[in-house]
C-alpha cells in the first residue's frame, strides 16, 4: 500500500472531526490477527511455491490460486473500514494495516447502502447497525478495490465503508462526509 503522511494544514484546512474506532482495542487485536493471516498465507504462497518447482509436485503449485483466493477477504477487512479524520478540504484514511491516505473532496464519488454489513437490530439487546460506503473515483491504492468488488458494486470500483459499529460518531461523520461532497460539487459548478 502507497503511504502517505498527512499534508500541512495550508492544504487540508483546519480539523472538522475525528471517528476512530469505537473499541481501539479490538481494533488493535483484529490489526495483529489480520497480519498475523496475511503473513502466514503469503508464507504459505511462498512455501507451495517452493516445494512444488523444487520438487517437481504440480499439485502443490495448483493449490497457490486457492491460498491467493482466502486472502481477498483478508486484505478487504484491513481496509474496509478505516479510521476517518474530516478535515474542511478532505478526509484523512487510517486503515487498520498501512499507511494513511489523504483524499480530497474531488477524490470521493457518491455515497451507497453498505452491503457488507447486517443492517438493522438482530437482537434486543444490540443497538442498530446502519452503514454507507463511499466510491472514491480517485486517490485510494489497489488494496480498496477488494472492498468494491466484495460489495458488488464492480471490480473496478474502490470504495471504504463507515458505520455505527466501526466509527465514533458515526451520523456526523456521514454527514460531513455528504456536505463535503455537495461544497465541491458547488464548486466544480460554480
Amino acid at each position: 500500500m502507497r503511504g502517505q503522511t498527512l499534508p500541512s494544514e495550508t492544504v487540508r484546512g483546519p480539523m472538522i472531526s475525528d471517528h476512530p474506532h469505537p473499541r481501539p482495542a479490538l481494533r488493535r487485536l483484529t490489526a495483529v490477527a489480520l497480519a498475523m493471516g496475511i503473513g502466514g498465507a503469503l508464507l504459505g504462497i511462498a512455501g507451495l511455491l517452493a516445494l512444488g518447482v523444487g520438487y517437481g509436485l504440480p499439485l502443490l503449485v495448483l493449490c497457490v490460486p486457492f491460498l491467493v483466493a482466502l486472502l481477498v477477504p483478508l486484505v478487504q477487512l484491513a481496509v474496509m473500514h478505516p479510521q476517518v479524520t474530516v478535515y474542511e478540504n478532505g478526509l484523512w484514511l487510517r486503515p487498520m494495516l498501512g499507511a494513511g491516505i489523504w483524499l480530497p473532496w474531488d477524490g470521493l464519488g457518491r455515497l451507497a447502502d453498505h452491503t457488507l454489513i447486517r443492517r438493522g437490530q438482530p437482537r434486543p439487546r444490540d443497538r442498530e447497525h446502519f452503514g454507507q460506503l463511499v466510491i472514491v473515483e480517485r486517490g485510494l491504492p489497489p488494496v480498496f478495490l477488494a472492498v468494491g468488488w466484495m460489495a458488488g458494486l464492480g471490480w473496478r470500483t474502490r470504495a471504504f465503508g463507515i458505520s455505527t459499529h466501526s466509527h465514533a460518531d458515526y451520523e456526523a461523520l456521514r454527514r460531513a462526509i455528504v456536505r463535503g461532497m455537495r461544497h465541491r460539487k458547488a464548486q466544480a459548478e460554480g
